[in-house]
């Protein structure tokens, strides 16, 4: 069986390694970002992926770059077979690729050449997309530019969001990595088309700001992108309202500004848009524990014609 340098930090790379390993694929080294240091306390955090090695005996180097000899001394003591790269956080340096025997693979959470980039599963949703994949490529030196190898796809829900949408194709790229190495002399790479090609760059604060006047179904796409984390947010009586489930709104607003709240039924807020209207069902208000939408109606004195939107966050 073939030897592995495992190149990953979060979650979505853990399946891969755990699907790897029960097929028999020995991992002799995970390289990962640094652990870091968060919440209030400071506590210093592993990466998933170096929790699962530890917890599996394999050795873990953790360096601040990987574009000095050191690294590169340190990757080539182990002659890998392949490097598998999956969501590690860094651009490779050609040494590297050039290191393993037979080459560098990545797992890719799109159809490339369709959303290359930092956050494909996001811009899916964004997009409203209503197909998705993944898929195992032969890393170069460009941004998810290299030769495909295997890909599979899948449909996406109407209301599914990014955490589900993100768990399934973390355990299709595992199932698709390990075929990948099985199969590796059986397959021919296709080179991508560059002129398909699409990006889904770094997401940012602003990107979870809600547009009221952007359609209703733009609106939800964009709670489905970003949810449940880091979660999308508007603003009410100056203070940031963040949305933690959110629905289609069946009724249509007469001609009201985008942003108004149409009704405050029990069940949900339901809010015009720049076309046709959505419905809120729990929030959490600044500095408060989240609540369902009739529990903020009632605590809030929320009436029907108050604005939501404007205002920094």
């Amino acid at each position: 069986m073939p030897d592995i340098v495992f190149m990953g930090t979060p979650e979505f790379a853990v399946p891969s390694m755990a699907y790897l390993l029960k097929a028999g694929i020995n991992i002799s080294l995970l390289v990962c970002q640094p652990d870091k240091k968060k919440g209030r306390g400071h506590k210093v955090q592993f990466p998933p992926t170096k929790q699962f090695a530890l917890d599996h005996q394999i050795e873990i180097f953790q360096p601040t770059s990987v574009r000095t000899p050191d690294v590169i001394a340190k990757l080539r003591e182990h002659h890998p077979d392949f490097c598998v790269v999956i969501a590690y956080g860094k651009i490779l340096p050609k040494e590297i690729l050039d290191l393993p025997e037979r080459g560098c693979l990545n797992v890719h959470g799109s159809l490339l050449p369709k959303w290359r980039g930092a956050a494909p599963i996001q811009f899916s949703l964004l997009n409203g997309d209503t197909e998705t994949g993944v898929c195992t490529m032969l890393i170069d030196e460009g941004m998810d530019s290299g030769d495909l190898l295997l890909s599979r796809s899948t449909p996406i829900g109407p209301d599914e969001c990014a955490d589900t949408l993100t768990e399934r194709l973390q355990m299709m790229g595992a199932e698709l990595i390990v075929e990948t190495i099985q199969q590796f002399d059986q397959i021919q790479p296709l080179k991508q088309d560059h002129e398909q090609a699409t990006y889904a760059r770094l997401l940012k604060k602003e990107d979870r700001r809600i547009r009221w006047d952007e359609d209703a179904a733009v609106v939800y796409n964009r709670f489905r992108a970003l949810s449940p984390s880091p979660g999308v947010f508007t603003e009410f009586r100056g203070k940031r309202l963040l949305i933690r489930s959110m629905q289609r709104a069946e009724a249509v607003p007469q001609q009201v500004s985008a942003g108004t709240i149409l009704d405050t039924g029990s069940s949900g807020v339901t809010v015009a848009c720049g076309s046709g209207a959505v419905s809120i069902l729990s929030c959490q208000p600044e500095n408060k524990k989240p609540v369902a939408a009739g529990d903020w109606v009632n605590g809030h004195q929320v009436k029907t014609g108050e604005m939501l939107g404007g205002g920094a966050p």
